[in-house]
């Protein structure tokens, strides 16, 4: 039987190999709480839903569904061609990061730009798009996204990839706030969900031996050609 080896570091220890990612986030983070300093959600929301244009508009509604869950989802499937494990990692993380989410949404329930500014003044939207309504805190998009580039980062270590992966999780979350659909403290906490929240889980997995089985290591054409293979 062989040994398996899994990962006995701290979770500190485990966040070096995304250093980049994180340092990047951190000061995302930090900036955030900068302009909170001077600006209220209303005024940062007004800042950028102010800047708008006819082609900006075409690319961040098409853009913003990076961070649709279907989205990982068809990811996930297409790995399950490649490595099993690699779709796991992407389903449980947008799973898991998710959760919280969600949770977090019902517990506060913040309403979105469209209703807290109905009675403030009006605000720049893109016609014929549909604008949501409420649970506005945090962005589940946003989560969505930076757990997806966290899953990515971790399949394909290489710390030069992250800075990219960081760069497509922020457009797709500023995204929401140029369409209206969240404040500026919305993308902050869903960021910071999407990114730790799978950090922790896949530091988690690392500690376990069945995520480190043989069997994970296989796919969907491997074990259709061993079928074809034992009926012949």
């Amino acid at each position: 039987m062989n040994h398996v080896h899994t990962y006995q570091g701290s979770f500190s220890t485990f966040l070096k190999q995304f250093s980049l990612f994180v340092s990047l986030l951190i000061g995302f983070q930090a900036l955030g709480l900068t302009l909170f300093a001077f600006y209220s959600q209303a005024d940062l929301f007004l800042m950028i839903n102010r800047l708008h244009h006819n082609d900006a508009d075409q690319f961040f509604m098409y853009l913003t569904h990076l961070g649709d869950w279907p989205v990982t989802a068809l990811l996930a499937f297409f790995f399950l061609f490649v490595n099993y494990r690699y779709a796991l990692v992407l389903v449980a993380n947008m799973l898991y990061t998710g959760f919280f989410t969600q949770l977090i949404k019902i517990i506060v329930q913040h309403p979105r730009p469209a209703v807290y500014f109905q009675h403030l003044e009006p605000i720049y939207t893109i016609k014929d798009y549909a604008l949501q309504n409420s649970l506005s805190f945090p962005s589940g998009h946003t989560t969505c996204v930076f757990s997806l580039a966290i899953s990515l980062s971790y399949l394909f270590l290489a710390q030069r990839k992250q800075p990219w992966l960081f760069l497509m999780a922020l457009t797709v979350s500023i995204s929401r706030v140029y369409l209206a659909q969240h404040f500026f403290k919305d993308l902050l906490a869903g960021s910071f969900i999407g990114t730790f929240f799978a950090l922790h889980l896949l530091w988690l997995f690392e500690r376990t031996q069945w995520f480190h089985a043989k069997q994970l290591d296989s796919n969907l054409l491997r074990r259709f050609k061993s079928n074809n293979s034992v009926k012949s």
